[in-house]
């Protein structure tokens, strides 16, 4: 008989699952119910007062099972997506936040990158965002000591966050100078692009090059709710100049219950001493359309 394989869960947000537990009136029995409002106030999960089944691993296996009828993991599905499973490689950075958004995020946040190619051959990027301090036995150090490109952006994509993907109005400034489409762009470029220094082509497959990047690793199942579903207008954008962004067509945007892995020799971290930066001679300059997806109209998109 071969090995069961060892579970982890990389990434753990004990207020999201509360609040999902909450909002669609999920029953767990009183154990765990008391083991999750102790975690809550003590600032972490309480196994203490659970018996060997109520692990974490019990209490999200039974929150699949009650809301199975609302748990997507087809993402060919044409209805606007809200909670989502799925498996996938993902890449964790920290955001780079600046400005005065209305809404704002009271804490050093993460976005992590997921893409899944659906059955009918499409491809859905997702962009998760949350609390640095969820990722489970890691300690991100607050300087990078490799400096990089930030999003002009920046603004709105908090803003997105912050309101759970409120549609920004003209009070929100910035925000409201992106349509739909346009925001979720931006959002991914974030994801795959923050923290470059050189061509894009230098960093393509090599996220430890990047500024801010945290960690990579094979998330062999995410349980993500879902703030804003775009499907992207064909021809409209020409990614010619953004490789890691050709091919996508669908662009999800939210926050992540769980990220766990059954395959810990995977993780790959990038902070502190394994960051790598690249050579001086290979630095070469580059120009804001390498940086910008451009429209197949000829304009620009802002960032």
């Amino acid at each position: 008989m071969l090995p069961k394989h060892v579970g982890r869960y990389v990434y753990w947000s004990e207020r999201l699952f509360r609040e999902v537990i909450d909002d669609n009136g999920v029953q767990l029995d009183s154990r765990v119910k008391a083991s999750l409002k102790l975690g809550v106030a003590g600032g972490g999960l309480d196994l203490a007062g659970r018996d060997r089944e109520k692990t974490t691993f019990e209490v999200a296996e039974k929150l699949k099972r009650k809301l199975r009828r609302s748990i997507v993991s087809d993402f060919d599905t044409s209805s606007s997506l809200q909670l989502v499973k799925g498996a996938s490689w993902v890449e964790v950075s920290e955001f780079q936040r600046w400005g005065y958004p209305r809404h704002r995020l009271g804490q050093r946040t993460a976005v992590m990158h997921a893409r899944t190619v659906t059955r009918e051959g499409r491809r859905v990027d997702l962009c998760l965002f949350g609390g640095l301090k969820n990722l489970r036995g890691y300690t991100v150090p607050d300087d990078d000591p490799v400096g990089g490109w930030t999003s002009s952006a920046a603004p709105a994509i908090e803003e997105l966050v912050a309101s759970r993907g409120v549609a920004p109005s003209e009070e929100d400034g910035d925000a409201s100078l992106f349509d739909e489409e346009g925001l979720a762009v931006e959002t991914l470029k974030v994801s795959l692009s923050q923290g470059i220094y050189v061509h894009p082509d230098d960093h393509m497959g090599r996220p430890e090059t990047r500024a801010f990047t945290v960690m990579g690793f094979d998330a062999t199942e995410y349980v993500a709710l879902i703030y804003r579903d775009v499907t992207l207008t064909p021809g409209r954008w020409d990614f010619r100049h953004e490789q890691e962004m050709m091919g996508t067509s669908r662009i999800l945007i939210g926050a992540p219950l769980w990220l766990r892995t059954t395959r810990p020799n995977s993780i790959r971290t990038y902070f502190g001493s394994n960051r790598l930066e690249l050579a001086p001679s290979a630095r070469r300059p580059t120009t804001q359309v390498l940086f910008q997806p451009m429209r197949q109209d000829g304009g620009q998109v802002s960032g």
